[in-house]
């Protein structure tokens, strides 16, 4: 019986997860085409950007990094603050993402499809990974 249940708790727990992709992808996907186009993903991050800076300041600090809790705070400064002031603006956090935009679009045909977006969930929940693909390694808030 315990196996049972285990088994049980352990599909809707999948479930649970690909559901939770699923329902991402359909929040940054706008036109609800099944594909994401870079202007709809850095749409989100912008909408990301105003959400995490909490202070509304136009910056994000490493504190606000680190209260999002799914990102290397120090890291993430480390390697896309351009002009190095330990902070983050939001042409610095948008650049992030278009980095990302072009890793996530392993086909380069301009979109991410919902078999792209999950392969990055997939392999980050296997390695135990914080990133999603919305990270620009970016987070997004809906």
């Amino acid at each position: 019986m315990k196996r049972f249940l285990t088994a049980i708790l352990l599909v809707l727990f999948c479930t649970a997860i690909s559901l939770a992709n699923d329902s991402d992808f359909k929040k940054v996907d706008k036109n609800n085409d099944g594909k994401v186009s870079k202007k709809e993903y850095i749409d989100a991050v912008k909408k990301t950007f105003n959400k995490i800076d909490k202070n509304k300041d136009g910056f994000l600090t490493k504190d606000e990094l680190k209260e999002i809790g799914r990102i290397d705070a120090e890291k993430f400064l480390k390697e896309e603050d351009i002009n190095k002031d330990d902070k983050i603006s939001k042409e610095e956090f948008i650049k992030a993402a278009e980095k990302r935009f072009k890793l996530l679009d392993k086909n380069h045909d301009g979109f991410i499809d919902n078999k792209e977006w999950n392969d990055v969930k997939d392999n980050a929940n296997q390695n135990n990974s914080k990133i999603s693909p919305i990270v620009p390694f970016i987070i997004f808030r809906f």
